[in-house]
């Protein structure tokens, strides 16, 4: 059967001819397109979006083109359209596309298979039971068909495909250099379709074997705990992980322009002036801030259990949410995202994104004890691109480069004050006994005097410094609120965030080894922090802080 070229078929005959393949396309491209649609908060105009379906349609196109025998193409193709299969279902029952943190996740944690096919088999039936349509409809229209081949379409494709890549490239190596990082950074952000399975495969594998020998010994670790205290009576804890919060750029800690307006005003707040982090990446500030290991000893952060499989251990609900992308630069915290019992990405959204999940969480309660752990962007660089324009309300004193980023600063953190205030609203409304923890990894610079220093990583008193309180709501014992009262000590006191999962056991009435009382915000043993952290040169047994104040 011969089918004329494009330019000469009328509009019926061209899409007679090409139908099959369009079905087939649209299935290939319908994780992206769920993910487009679905109910969700976008980061503004995402060029990464846009990104995304370029390559997509370059892909697509080279496919349609790259021989006239598709029914054989599409028959070799058929491992990604599994791919696709399952990336559509996580699209649809998560709000996320099928990364390098699903996949992350299921090689570390296949022993949970049983449960997961228990709990979604019929939403995994009916995605499968689409892609037989599409995929046998679409074969079943390509058999015994040969199609339209133009070498001069797939030439320009494969060359829109090697532009498209490159110019990424040249992006990612301004801001890492030419180096392995450069190419992960492009591996885990090609999300197309369909060949961007095969880079997320790819950067998952990379993970893996970079990090085997630590997820062996976190699989193969127990977690020891040798009592819980019958008068702890937390119901529900939740713990945000702020990323790039600087208390600099906070009213709550007297910065001038009012970016926390919410907390500035909300009752029961423990609030500390004077916390530090660990170390100014986050691959390294988040284990540490869940871990109740030593930063001394970097190999035992990564290699045991963290706070999250402690409060599983305990009898926990664990969940773990999060608006950020795993990626190469994530380290091991995939690892402890897996420790939770349930995870949900949303990544490429605003952080209110969340509360919808996080409602639906504390809805399942059905009076377990819950354990929530929330990973935000924060005030993640490109600082504009963390509030919707709703939030916009500072802006810049002048056209300066310091004064643009300050002002998009400032707003990511009055966006993250209505995030917090909200989740306080939700456990409030729920009238359980509730903890909210919320510590960012590190803090950040912003140009800040003649240094002319912009973000993290440098290990100064802009970086090492985070924003960090603790809030309490719902009718808690009279010991358990003696407790909390003994925070307001600690307010001008040099505080690691090392020390809130020791404070969290305390709370918590969970005993084990690994407390160090002397780290308890809540013990009398309590010893003010000389700030130990890491960098890239190793070590650092200090760091003095000024007051906030004082700055």
């Amino acid at each position: 059967m011969s089918i004329l070229p494009p330019r000469r078929a009328s509009a019926a005959g061209l899409l007679k001819s090409e139908w099959p393949s369009l079905v087939l396309g649209m299935f290939l491209l319908s994780p992206l397109l769920a993910r487009l649609m679905a109910q969700c908060q976008c980061a503004k105009f995402d060029l990464l979006v846009l990104y995304t379906f370029a390559i997509s349609f370059l892909w697509l196109l080279a496919i349609r083109f790259v021989s006239a025998n598709q029914f054989k193409v599409h028959l070799l193709l058929l491992p990604f359209y599994l791919l696709a299969s399952i990336d559509l279902f996580v699209v649809l029952n998560f709000g996320s596309r099928l990364t390098a943190a699903y996949l992350f996740i299921a090689l570390t944690n296949y022993k949970e298979a049983t449960d997961f096919f228990a709990t979604y088999w019929r939403s995994i039936a009916g995605t499968l039971a689409l892609f037989a349509v599409c995929y046998g409809a679409g074969l079943a229209g390509l058999y015994g068909r040969r199609l339209y081949r133009n070498k001069a379409i797939l030439g320009l494709a494969l060359g829109g495909l090697l532009l498209g890549y490159g110019a990424y490239f040249y992006k990612t190596v301004k801001v890492n250099s030419l180096s392995k990082g450069a190419v992960l950074d492009l591996v885990a952000k090609d999300q197309s379709t369909p060949v961007g399975y095969l880079s997320q495969i790819g950067l998952t594998a990379t993970l893996y074997v970079e990090s085997k020998g630590y997820i062996k010994q976190r699989l193969a670790s127990q977690v020891k705990i040798t009592r819980i205290s019958d008068q702890a009576d937390i119901e529900t804890l939740v713990f945000v992980i702020g990323e790039s919060s600087r208390p600099h750029n906070w009213s709550l800690y007297g910065y001038p322009n009012k970016t926390t307006p919410h907390l500035d005003q909300q009752p029961g707040l423990f609030k500390f002036n004077r916390m530090c982090t660990t170390a100014p990446y986050t691959s390294v500030a988040v284990p540490s801030l869940l871990s109740l290991e030593s930063i001394r000893d970097w190999d035992l952060i990564a290699s045991n259990k963290s706070l999250v499989g402690i409060f599983r251990a305990a009898g926990y609900d664990t969940y773990w949410l999060s608006s950020q992308e795993v990626d190469s630069f994530g380290g091991i915290i995939p690892q402890i995202a897996a420790e939770a019992q349930y995870r949900q990405y949303l990544e490429r959204s605003y952080d209110g994104a969340l509360m919808p999940v996080l409602q639906s969480v504390l809805g399942k309660a059905d009076g377990h004890r819950q354990a929530i752990f929330i990973h935000i962007k924060g005030s993640h660089f490109e600082y504009a691109r963390r509030f919707p324009s709703d939030f916009a309300r500072f802006k810049p004193a002048s056209g300066s480069q310091k004064d643009r980023i300050t002002a998009d600063y400032d707003n990511s953190v009055l966006y993250t004050d209505w995030l917090l205030f909200s989740i306080m609203q939700q456990l409030t409304a729920s009238q359980k006994k509730t903890l909210l923890v919320y510590a960012s990894d590190h803090g950040e610079n912003l140009l800040d005097d003649s240094r002319v220093l912009l973000g993290h990583g440098i290990g100064n008193e802009y970086d090492l410094s985070t924003s960090a309180f603790i809030w309490s709501s719902g009718n808690f014992s009279s010991e358990q609120a003696g407790k909390l009262q003994k925070l307001k000590a600690r307010e001008d006191q040099q505080v690691s965030i090392a020390s809130l999962p020791h404070t969290l056991l305390n709370m918590a009435g969970i005993s084990m080894p690994g407390y160090d009382s002397t780290q308890d915000l809540l013990s009398d043993d309590y010893k003010a922090s000389e700030c130990p952290h890491l960098l890239g040169t190793g070590y650092v047994p200090s760091f003095n802080f000024k007051h906030i104040a004082d700055e």
